[in-house]
Order: C-alpha cells, then structure tokens, then sequence
C-alpha cells in the first residue's frame, strides 16, 4: 500500500473520479472563481482607482486596474487550489474515506496522492484561467499574454494545492485548518503585491512578504507590465516551493491513514 510505482493510469483515474464528482456541481463550483475577482475589480477598481489614480511599478506608470488583474488571477489560483488541497482532501481523507477506498483498488498510495494533487492543480488552473479571462474580455490582460502566462498559472496551482495537502495531512479536525489560513494564507493575499506595490511596506515587512511564495507568483504573472531583474531566482524558489510542500504533503498524508 505504501508503494511508490506510479502509472499514468493510476493517476489519471483518481483525477477522473474527483472531476467526475465536480461535474454534478460545476455550475456552482465555477460560480465562486468567477464571481470573486469580478467582485474585486469592480469595487477594487471603481472604487479606488478615482483616489489612487495611476501607480508606479517597475519604473513605469501604469494605470490601477491594469496592476491589480494580475494580482486577481494569482488570488483565484491560491484560493481554490488551496482550499481544494486542504478542506477537500482533509473530507476525503477523515470523513467520507475516498483515500481509503481507492488504496482497495490496484492503487498505490503515491497514486492516490499525485491524483489528489493534479486535481486541487486542475481547480487551481479553472480558477486562474476564469480570472484571467474576465480580465481579458475588460482589456487589461490579452488573450496572448494569459496563455503564455498559463504555464505560471499551473505551477502556482500546483504549489499551493501542494500546501493544502500538506495541511490536510497536518491537521487533526477541520477547524485546525484555519489556522494556517489565518496566519499564511491571509498574509499572502492582502501583503505579497496584489493590491499595491510591495515596496509602499515598510523594509521589513516588505522583506519578509517578498520571500512568501505569492509574491514571486504575483511578479511572474505581471511580466507584461515588466519583470524584475531577479526573475530567474523568482521561478526557482517557486520550483523549491513545490518541492519542499510535495514531499511534506506525502509524508504527512500517510500516517493519516491509519489514525
């Protein structure tokens, strides 16, 4: 059961089972991603772009609205791919027992998991791509741009669905998983570069916000506005990101199996 031999097939049918799932309600899944940054960007955008007018990033003058899409479509891909990855998975593995049921099947455990992981991935991508498309239809990020842009979109999805996981397999009930929402996942959202520059912080707390993943997110998806010098070094502590939260998220998942 704690095999590691992994099949394409192995994966793809536990991805298949939960995107079958979604299916039944898709219509009120997809409401969410969609609504949430048409929500932003009206009151965000009607609301403070008259006081705040243009900003400054990157050495350039930009308008508001055209700084802040980016920063919605890094929001839908952290939302739903860690809420996917933590409550999703934390209900699949505690209280209906999916985890459990497909490890009867010719699964391995690392099946399971790489399945679980490319949906809260898939959700995370819906979410990312929803976003950016309602920006493209306002003419503040063109089509072209959101699908070069697709590739960061899924290794966002993947990172953060990597730390849901994580959680799912850390907590002990489903209250717990508040916990790192209200001291990581808040933080991210309101201090990495979503909704002003980060250097209007102060030095430290600007510091110390760059160094969370979303703001290399955040970044990476402003390239049409222009990227910083140190880009490269942003796209491999993403890569690190991933790599430390996948290996975690699989090591703490197993035991939780046999509590």
């Amino acid at each position: 059961m704690k095999g590691i031999s992994i099949t394409p097939w192995g994966v793809y049918s536990v991805w298949h089972r939960h995107a079958k799932v979604y299916q039944k309600t898709w219509l009120v899944n997809s409401l969410l991603p969609l609504s949430e940054p048409l929500i932003y960007l009206v009151a965000f955008g009607y609301g403070l772009t008259p006081l705040i007018g243009d900003v400054p990033y990157n050495g350039q003058t930009i308008e508001y609205l055209e700084f802040l899409a980016p920063g919605m479509i890094a929001i839908g891909v952290l939302f739903q791919s860690f809420f996917e990855g933590s409550f999703g998975s934390f209900f699949r593995l505690s209280y209906q027992k999916t985890w459990q049921g497909l490890l009867t099947a010719p699964l391995t455990f690392t099946e399971v998991f790489l399945g679980d992981w490319l949906w809260a991935t898939t959700k995370g991508t819906i979410a990312g791509l929803l976003t950016g498309l309602v920006a493209v239809v306002w003419g503040l990020y063109s089509g072209w741009h959101l699908l070069i842009s697709f590739p960061l979109i899924v290794l966002g999805s993947m990172l953060f669905g990597a730390m849901g996981l994580f959680t799912a397999g850390t907590v002990r009930t489903v209250d717990h998983i508040n916990v790192p929402i209200f001291l990581f996942v808040i933080p991210m959202f309101t201090l990495c570069g979503t909704y002003f520059p980060r250097d209007t912080l102060p030095s430290l707390l600007g510091s110390v916000a760059a160094m969370l993943p979303l703001a290399s997110l955040v970044d990476l998806l402003r390239w049409p506005l222009g990227l910083p010098s140190f880009w490269f070094f942003q796209l491999i502590w993403l890569l690190l990101w991933i790599a430390a939260f996948s290996v975690l998220a699989w090591r703490q998942i197993y035991p939780h199996l046999f509590r």
